[in-house]
């Protein structure tokens, strides 16, 4: 990666108040976005707001640097990519400014799906609604002109704008409105070039006679039946009876004529009642005619998508897997509004009678009322497309001709001739439509573009784009142009594309804000700006982990920048770290490409060394949520866990990370003094004592040492060597640290509860803890003796085909995914194999018949956690749903994301305040609400639920326990206790 030549941070000291990232990671973390492309960027800025916008652009303009926008940089065609400064508006630009009657406003970096959740307790929404709404920023629709399913009835972003705050190339802001036509042009001079009424007022004289002149031309070359339009200017309908819309101008200019700063957008009122049908079709062709039918009815949305979206739809939702026969080959989501369910109804059953006169009518599995079914068709649907990055293979789905749209009635016509296209380049693709809108979202299946490859992926591209023009369509209909489609756009347009040179002129003069989109005398653009392809240079030290820099690269290189990791919504728990401060740093995506950046030489291993890598490496404590939700599932956990050894092995660990990785070894030693430690954690000297020495925070509720470790005092006949395998063979029970030396009741009631469903347990006594805090600090050379020696311990178990059983999701997590990572062993993944949660190894027995239920009453209510690493065994949460068989106990399952624990993380000074933040929700519920006892697989989680509080959590198998009448004693557990008391 280059240096950049500018001092930036220094020239705009004391000037700019936002961040400035001109550091080797921060540029390299802005350099791709959801496209396929990749630029490096001199900087990137994120300003506090408008004010600040203004400054940079200024000095921009004296620099002559160019200025590029971002929102998510969820774009697929690399629109928000450039050599110049990156305006990432998403930072600190993401506040609701105020709401009106039927209107709200905005700063650009609002999410989309948050401004709705703001709006819904008014009876409002705003209506456009592109797939990635969770991520989606209202800059990046208004850059775009965003559309989405529903544009048939409500249109896209530009129909719902009132008016813009904008920030041209000089640095003069001003509110861009509909405004009246100047009565003749106006000059503009020295003295008023930087006073916003002169300026607008010299805008519109010249953009007012530059329409008029140009209008027939505007009103052939952009006719009205082009439904979706987002090629070039939009220039229909800006000048019209004595006024000029410049919003309706601004939006979809993808930032190359100004910068949006804020935005009164209208919002529209929420549907009265909705409902959605899904239909199966036998041909691609048939669902293309019936849409021809159904818009007759005039639906408020209808979707198409073929048999590689639907599999993969049904991967994910068990429900459609039974609904949809393999033999299906396209299908139609439709949805219709009303004003009641009765209304909704009719019109749903008049959509299916109208598609009943083709020859292949379409096959009606599933009709649904109301907006929580409504939305999960629709989720299922929107949440599919991203997961095309799964698929394995030589080819993949590239998103570089995604955006095609056509007439709606000629829809059917264009995808045979689209088919056609890809027989002749001999590939395959796949689709969905907004077929109502004939908006075609098609990605070809073919090999990462390289510069050998480009001629053929420009010619497929031009070849599908004549198709397209030659009915009337248009290169682009919801995504725009970017680096993708710029430089076919003279080829729509003709003689206009002139025009929107003059309009570039007017209000760019010199070319400064997104250079090279829309207009471009570059022909070969779409080729240009490829991703590296090129073999890992080897840069990095010795890897650390088991796989070639090769497989490193090819794990890295996974992550397509869809952004999807950017969620901020409470659906999921994508990556806590981002949803306590959303920088593009700490999101997963940053990470992969980082990695991959490393791992192919693009960046210096140096770059390992320098302190913005040990931020980025300390934003993520290996919770796996990021893996689990990806819709690719790219494993950052292990390019982070990568990143981490990497330095650790040149480096060391600081003191506390030393320390707090290594707790497990202080186990024994607690134990034997456990009553003098147990009463010095309870007091303030012993807190404070503990924060000066070892840096573990004061306000931190600490677990108490058991008397004795539960390998030291197990049953004998638990700790015996199994005489036999035969069947039912022995369950083998990996303890670890919590239950071993703070915890024993819970390592005697899981055994217990073994016993009385007439199975044998054995407890391996050579075993040790699983090291996962020395794995998580990337401690790798510390952590592979350990990994090594359980892994000796119970392998022999596991080739005997003996179920390796956690009561601690951690463990599982780390026998299973961690340790083969580490060790270069088959022994390893084999033990692997073998590793079940506790809860999961129940529910087996459950779902066979044979666990036992004679369970008697508990009258309690209970706040059940998912913990992070019981979700990324993905067996769901089976000790909870055992526990809904225990007589007279409630169960609250609260769902407020990670704990912000994560073992180890949240007990250090240093760490606390992100930890609590994480945490927050939970430990608010825990701490108000009524319950009677919290309920948690994880012994960190416990921590946290408890940190604010005098309710305890417990194991929930303990509450089997109990509930079998297999350990009366427990029920002390149960109660408050001064032990837990509040600490300040």
């Amino acid at each position: 990666m280059e240096t950049p030549e500018l001092g930036i941070c220094e020239d705009l000291a004391g000037l700019f108040r936002g961040e400035i990232r001109d550091d080797p990671l921060g540029r390299a973390i802005y350099a791709s976005d959801a496209s396929l492309y990749q630029v490096t960027p001199q900087a990137v800025c994120c300003p506090q707001d408008a004010d600040d916008l203004a400054v940079l652009v200024k000095y921009a303009r004296e620099e002559r640097l160019p200025l590029f926008a971002r929102g998510a940089g969820s774009g697929l065609a690399g629109e928000s990519l450039g050599r110049g400064l990156i305006v990432d508006f998403s930072r600190h630009m993401h506040e609701v400014l105020s709401f009106g009657e039927q209107t709200v406003r905005v700063q650009p970096g609002v999410v989309l799906e948050g401004l709705n959740e703001r709006l819904r307790p008014l009876g409002r929404y705003f209506p456009p609604d592109p797939s990635g709404s969770a991520v989606t920023t209202i800059g990046g629709m208004l850059g775009v002109d965003a559309a989405g399913s529903h544009s048939i009835r409500v249109g896209s972003t530009r129909d719902h704008v009132q008016s813009l705050e904008v920030v041209l190339a000089s640095g003069v802001r001003f509110e861009a409105g509909v405004e009246s036509v100047p009565g003749g042009l106006t000059e503009l001079n020295e003295e008023f070039e930087n006073r916003p009424e002169a300026v607008r007022g010299w805008l519109l004289s010249r953009l007012s006679h530059l329409l008029a002149a140009n209008a027939e031309m505007i009103q052939e070359r952009q006719p009205a039946r082009q439904f979706r339009n987002r090629s070039g200017y939009f220039l229909r309908g800006v000048l019209s009876d004595g006024t000029i819309n410049l919003p309706r101008l601004l939006v979809g200019s993808e930032g190359t004529l100004g910068l949006i700063t804020a935005a009164t957008l209208h919002t529209s009122p929420l549907p009265a009642c909705r409902g959605v049908i899904l239909l199966l079709y036998p041909s691609v062709d048939s669902a293309a005619e019936a849409v021809r039918h159904l818009v007759r009815e005039e639906p408020s949305a209808c979707d198409l998508l073929d048999r590689r979206i639907l599999t993969l739809a049904c991967e994910i939702d068990e429900q459609l897997a039974r609904t949809v026969p393999p033999s299906t080959e396209a299908a139609l989501i439709v949805e219709q509004t009303g004003g009641n369910e009765e209304d909704v109804l009719r019109r749903l059953e008049r959509l299916v009678a109208a598609q009943q006169e083709i020859a292949a009518p379409g096959q009606l599995v599933w009709r649904a009322v109301g907006d929580r079914e409504v939305e999960r068709l629709w989720g299922i649907a929107h949440r599919v497309v991203p997961l095309l990055n799964r698929l394995r293979g030589e080819t993949r789905p590239l998103p570089f001709v995604e955006d095609i749209a056509v007439p709606p009635e000629s829809l059917q016509e264009f995808l045979h001739r689209a088919q056609r296209v890809l027989h002749r380049h001999q590939a395959v693709a796949s689709l969905y439509a907004h077929a109502a809108a004939g908006q075609v979202h098609l990605r070809p299946f073919l090999a990462n573009p390289t510069p050998a490859s480009a001629s053929k992926l420009e010619e497929l591209a031009r070849d599908l784009y004549e198709a397209a023009l030659a009915l009337g369509g248009s290169l682009s209909g919801e995504h725009g142009l970017g680096l993708a489609r710029t430089a076919f756009l003279r080829s729509q347009y003709g003689p206009l594309y002139r025009v929107f040179e003059q309009i570039k002129r007017l209000f760019d003069p010199e070319n400064l804000l997104n250079p090279g989109k829309v207009i471009s005398d570059d022909p070969h653009l779409t080729v240009r700006h490829f991703r590296p392809a090129e073999e890992p240079q080897l840069p990095l030290h010795q890897v650390q982990l088991e796989w070639s820099p090769v497989e490193l690269k090819e794990q890295a290189a996974r992550c397509n920048g869809c952004g999807a990791c950017r969620t901020q919504g409470p659906e999921g728990r994508m990556c806590p770290f981002f949803r306590t401060e959303p920088d593009e740093e700490r999101s997963p995506r940053a990470k992969a490409n980082v990695m991959r950046w490393l791992a192919d030489g693009t960046l210096p291993a140096t770059v390992l060394d320098q302190p913005e890598m040990e931020r980025l490496t300390r934003s993520c404590f290996n919770c796996k949520q990021c893996e689990l939700e990806c819709p690719a599932n790219v494993n950052v956990p292990h390019l982070m866990l990568e990143a981490k050894a990497q330095r650790v092995a040149a480096h060391g660990l600081s003191r506390i990370d030393w320390f707090l990785s290594r707790l497990h070894t202080w186990g024994n030693f607690g134990c034997r003094v456990s009553p003098a430690i147990n009463l010095l954690l309870q007091t303030r000297l012993g807190r404070w004592l503990l924060e000066k020495s070892v840096q573990i925070a004061r306000q931190r509720k600490l677990p108490r040492f058991a008397r004795r470790p539960f390998l030291q005092t197990a049953r004998r006949k638990w700790l015996m060597p199994p005489a036999s395998f035969a069947a039912p063979r022995p369950v083998i029970y990996f303890v670890d640290h919590y239950a071993n030396y703070h915890d024993p009741d819970l390592a005697e009631a899981f055994c217990r509860i073994v016993e009385h469903q007439g199975l044998r347990v054995h407890v391996p006594p050579g075993q040790r803890p699983s090291g996962m805090a020395l794995i998580s600090a990337g401690d790798i050379e510390a952590a592979r003796p350990l990994a090594e020696h359980n892994i000796r311990t119970l392998v022999e178990f596991a080739r005997e085909g003996c179920p390796i059983v956690c009561t601690e999701p951690t463990a599982a997590v780390c026998l299973r995914q961690d340790y083969p990572r580490i060790l270069n062993d088959g022994e390893a993944g084999l033990v692997a194999g073998q590793v079940i949660e506790a809860g999961e190894f129940l529910r087996q027995i459950d779902q066979q018949g044979n666990l036992r239920r004679n369970f008697s009453e508990l009258s309690m209510n209970a706040a059940y956690h998912t913990p992070c690493h019981l979700k990324a065994l993905g067996a769901g949460e089976p000790l909870a749903d055992l526990c809904d068989l225990i007589p007279g106990l409630e169960i609250s399952r609260i769902e407020h994301g990670c704990s912000g624990m994560a073992g180890v993380f949240g007990l250090s000074t240093a760490n606390l305040a992100e930890s609590l933040a994480i945490g927050h929700d939970l430990i608010e519920r825990m701490a108000t609400d009524r319950f009677g006892v919290g309920m948690t697989e994880c012994s960190a989680c416990k921590m946290q639920m408890e940190q604010r509080t005098t309710r305890p959590t417990v194991h929930p198998l303990k509450l089997l326990a109990l509930a079998y009448g297999l350990m009366p004693e427990l029920k002390r557990a149960l109660q408050p206790s001064n032990n837990r008391r509040v600490i300040s």
